[in-house]
């Protein structure tokens, strides 16, 4: 069949495939291995592009990419310049694509393991950057197309990015900036703008990046930042309309890059009760791969903090962090979600740039109080509502939910997903491990305080779990693998400070003198300093 289907290319193909079962083989030697390349070479010349995208001979001439020296790469590029646009959208062509542009070094510096991964370095990308100029959008609108434009996003530098971002701003961009020279930023543009430019470049995003989100393919970095920057400067019309397409399944492609999870904190915020429902639904199956995530977690805390649903959040969400215990205690990441339920008073648990992310501005604040969105949301318009709401009274101020966070959380850990239950036998059962981990520690300190003394869990746990923790603990207090430990020893400080149980404990001890020069000396100090204040 393959041969009556293509008469001119099978028996070339069926050559080929000879010589690459024997190029990939580990027994040939380095020597046979560039002749085989130079002798596929010699018989594709002048076909290599129309063998790319073929399902068996791509792979040949992947093979030789690898396995051949640096002027055989040279040729293949040289061959592959004219059908690169082509390539990048073909189902098995773009495999090469990717393979020649992560060989280049501009933009990356990182050094190749294996010195034969060199060759052919910067001969594409600068080509690369003009073929695709103008065609970006299209190309991310394609599946293969994407993942070469995001392959080659993250090769450019700020500014080449800059200037790919820029394709989704519309025409209006040229009378704004030079394309060549000055910051391409969007805040820049639009601070430049006049209201009709600054709608019309708004508008001009929104339609492009409307059919990439149709179709679901939001994987790209470069679509995450676009995204994020549509977010933070249109409309609150516009960014409830987005946030309509995006609340659900998407929003989870989004939370795997710093700005693709800030764009989903603000889907979050700017979304109705209808559309938070929706995002929570879709996380299930994905809360401890997204609570162990440096960027996802973020999102996880903004869906604690915003969504008032506590019913519909400790089914999904409590109910499997509860099964994940282990994977998210010691995490760093993941410590954070379990922190912000026990303390979430407590901001020093979360860094600076997490407390930002998670501050909605006031235009994604309005979105989510609007009832009905439009894309023809003004700039005129805008300045309207922002009047309206600075005079007429303070309680119509839109907000973003209506639950203080404290009470969220305690229904969230005592919901019928036990978390909280569960998190103190965990503790109880892996103390030792807890107690020596720079993460989980912080865990098991705020799990200990929150039992007693009004805390989060005070009254709400069973006194023979908590009772199972604090002996736990008594038990490692005289073990010498934790007082030699500066993580065991510096959260038992802590705890002797913060827990009354714990300092009595400590109390109980003979004689603490034996700890000084070692890590647990810390904890004896910590003693000291409380009992001098209960005098």
């Amino acid at each position: 069949f393959k041969q009556r289907r293509r008469p001119d290319t099978y028996p070339l193909v069926k050559t080929l495939l000879q010589h690459w079962e024997k190029l990939r083989s580990s027994k040939t030697s380095t020597e046979e291995k560039t002749d085989l390349v130079q002798l596929i070479l010699d018989r594709s010349k002048g076909r290599v592009a129309e063998l790319s995208k073929m399902h068996s001979s791509s792979r040949v001439v992947q093979s030789c990419l690898k396995f051949g020296s640096t002027q055989h790469r040279d040729q293949i590029v040289e061959e592959l310049k004219p059908e690169l646009v082509a390539l990048a959208q073909s189902q098995y062509g773009h495999f090469l694509v990717k393979k020649i542009l992560s060989m280049s070094e501009e933009g990356g510096g990182k050094k190749k393991k294996n010195h034969s991964e060199g060759g052919g370095k910067g001969l594409l990308l600068p080509f690369a950057l003009n073929a695709f100029r103008g065609k970006v959008v299209p190309m991310l609108r394609h599946p293969c197309g994407a993942q070469v434009i995001d392959d080659l996003y993250h090769l450019c530098s700020s500014r080449q990015r800059q200037q790919m971002a820029a394709e989704f701003y519309g025409p209006e961009v040229a009378l704004l900036a030079n394309l060549a020279m000055d910051d391409l930023s969007l805040e820049t543009l639009l601070a430049k703008a006049t209201p009709a430019q600054r709608a019309a470049v708004l508008t001009h995003i929104f339609m492009k990046l409307s059919p990439i989100l149709d179709k679901g393919l939001v994987d790209s970095h470069l679509v995450h930042f676009v995204i994020r920057e549509l977010l933070r400067n249109a409309a609150p019309g516009a960014i409830q309309e987005a946030a309509q397409t995006l609340a659900g399944p998407h929003l989870l492609h989004l939370v795997h890059t710093s700005e693709g999870a800030s764009a989903a904190v603000d889907v979050v915020c700017a979304s109705n009760a209808k559309g938070r429902k929706k995002i929570v639904r879709a996380m299930k199956g994905s809360v401890a791969k997204c609570a162990t995530e440096e960027h996802g977690h973020a999102v996880l805390l903004c869906v604690l903090g915003v969504v008032d649903d506590t019913v519909l959040v400790d089914k999904t969400v409590s109910k499997e962090l509860a099964s994940s215990l282990k994977d998210v205690c010691f995490d760093k990441y993941g410590k954070r979600v379990l922190l912000r339920l026990l303390a979430p008073s407590k901001l020093e648990y979360i860094p600076p740039n997490v407390q930002e992310m998670l501050k909605p501005n006031e235009r994604v604040v309005k979105a989510s109080a609007l009832k009905l969105p439009s894309l023809e949301d003004s700039d005129d318009e805008e300045e309207v509502l922002e009047e309206d709401v600075v005079s007429d009274d303070e309680k119509k101020k839109p907000v973003l939910f209506k639950k203080p966070l404290e009470v969220k959380c305690r229904e969230l850990l005592f919901g019928a997903s036990l978390l909280a239950p569960n998190l103190v036998r965990f503790c109880a059962a892996h103390s030792r491990e807890m107690l020596c981990s720079p993460h989980a520690s912080q865990v098991l300190a705020e799990v200990v305080v929150a039992c007693e003394g009004g805390g989060v869990l005070d009254g709400k746990v069973e006194q023979k779990d908590v009772a199972d923790l604090l002996g736990a603990l008594e038990n490692l207090l005289s073990s010498k693998s934790v007082l030699e430990d500066f993580y065991g020893t510096r959260a038992l400080s802590v705890l002797v400070q913060r827990s009354e149980s714990v300092w009595q404990l400590v109390a109980k001890l003979p004689d603490l003198t034996s700890w000084k020069g070692t890590h647990a000396e810390k904890v004896a100090k910590a003693f000291a300093r409380r009992q001098e204040g209960k005098k």
